[in-house]
């Protein structure tokens, strides 16, 4: 009895920044980087296709589907965000884009996987999406609505520092923390991001982003279970949520 109350005890923990137990679905996003990647370039960006107008290969790129300039992700009173922001979603608002997994079968596969495995956040507050912010772009502080998920960010691709933050650094004598020139912070902890080294965050913490770089910073961000939340706790909570989202009470609709 003392000890499952330990095991118990242990797994009752709030931890900003990459809960361990979610390991098995870090290392499983992570091996599939380079394909997510490349599917990102390839649906995106269009790179990688033909330009024969005559060929069956041939495909415009992906159009961000969120207007996160008018309603601002979860937060609708406001815009989160300064400068240019795109999403292309594979699940917004808990609903799945069949567009999207026609032209990144690979990333959205990867993503089943850890649904399959009932990690996957499958409610109205659920979200997996390419997230693009461009150069000279910032993402305010904010909170998330609750703290039954965690946030998982796959970086894709990382703007390099500029030579004049690389000097700066070996020549200050201060030893002062500088910030990076991307990055997040959550809560009082920043971090830089890493070209296929995910990130696991709270998003219940006040969180910010920014983006000072001239060229973008593009990351898978999908949204799991909380690890404290029981199987059990999950169903009842998805089942609650459905039914909210039936009555009208939650959920947006695509636009």
């Amino acid at each position: 009895q003392q000890q499952q109350q330990q095991q118990q005890q242990q797994r009752r923990h709030r931890i900003a920044f990459n809960d361990p137990l979610l390991t098995s679905a870090i290392q499983h996003v992570e091996s599939n980087y380079t394909s997510i990647r490349s599917e990102y370039f390839s649906a995106v960006l269009g790179q990688g296709k033909t330009t024969n107008p005559d060929s069956d290969d041939v495909h415009k790129p992906m159009e961000p589907d969120y207007d996160v300039a008018n309603m601002g992700g979860e937060h609708a009173e406001d815009a989160l965000h300064s400068g240019t922001w795109d999403w292309h979603s594979y699940i917004l608002n808990g609903v799945k884009n069949e567009r999207f997994r026609e032209r990144c079968p690979i990333t959205a596969g990867v993503v089943d996987d850890l649904e399959k495995e009932g990690m996957l956040f499958g409610t109205p507050f659920g979200f997996c999406f390419f997230s693009t912010l461009h150069g000279k772009s910032s993402i305010k502080p904010h909170s998330g609505p609750m703290n039954l998920r965690l946030r998982m960010h796959l970086p894709l691709v990382r703007p390099p520092p500029p030579l004049s933050a690389k000097n700066n650094t070996q020549n200050d004598t201060n030893n002062a923390p500088t910030r990076p020139t991307t990055g997040i912070r959550v809560a009082d902890q920043t971090r830089e991001w890493h070209e296929g080294s995910s990130i696991i965050l709270d998003d219940s913490y006040v969180h910010e982003v920014w983006n000072d770089a001239e060229e973008s910073r593009v990351l898978l961000l999908l949204d799991l279970w909380h690890p404290d939340v029981k199987v059990e706790e999950r169903e009842r909570i998805s089942n609650m949520f459905s039914y909210a989202r039936g009555k009208g009470w939650i959920g947006g609709s695509k636009k």
